[in-house]
């Protein structure tokens, strides 16, 4: 069984977790420790160069197997700089893609209000 380290910044849908046992045989499932998911979900967007960059590779060179699997989303930088490691080192980068959907809202003053409805369909691979 391969695990699926989660560069993400919300937790697994129910469907998402299902595929990944599923269609990627990742019974585990390892969200990153506390500091490091507060970095990831807040990569600041005026900082300049990947200064948090060795502390995301460590996590991962600490902890992965060749063969597992990364589910990579968030800042693009990262998310590339990510997605380039792990297939440096044999780890497996992959993104959720979702059906999406939205509603309009229209409130008694005449603003509109969206909500967007995201629904996994699969795993793809970078």
């Amino acid at each position: 069984m391969a695990t699926m380290f989660l560069f993400f910044s919300h937790k697994l849908t129910n469907e998402q977790i299902i595929s990944a046992k599923r269609d990627l045989n990742c019974e585990n499932l390892v969200y990153l420790p506390e500091e490091l998911q507060n970095l990831w979900s807040n990569i600041p967007p005026k900082e300049e160069g990947y200064k948090y960059l060795t502390n995301f590779k460590a996590f991962i060179l600490k902890n992965y197997k060749k063969g597992d699997y990364a589910l990579i989303h968030g800042d693009l930088g990262y998310t590339y700089q990510i997605v380039t490691f792990c297939k440096e080192i044999g780890v497996i980068p992959v993104y959720s893609t979702t059906e999406r959907n939205s509603k309009d809202i229209i409130s008694d003053d005449g603003s509109i209000s969206k909500i967007s409805i995201f629904k996994h369909v699969i795993y793809k691979y970078y």
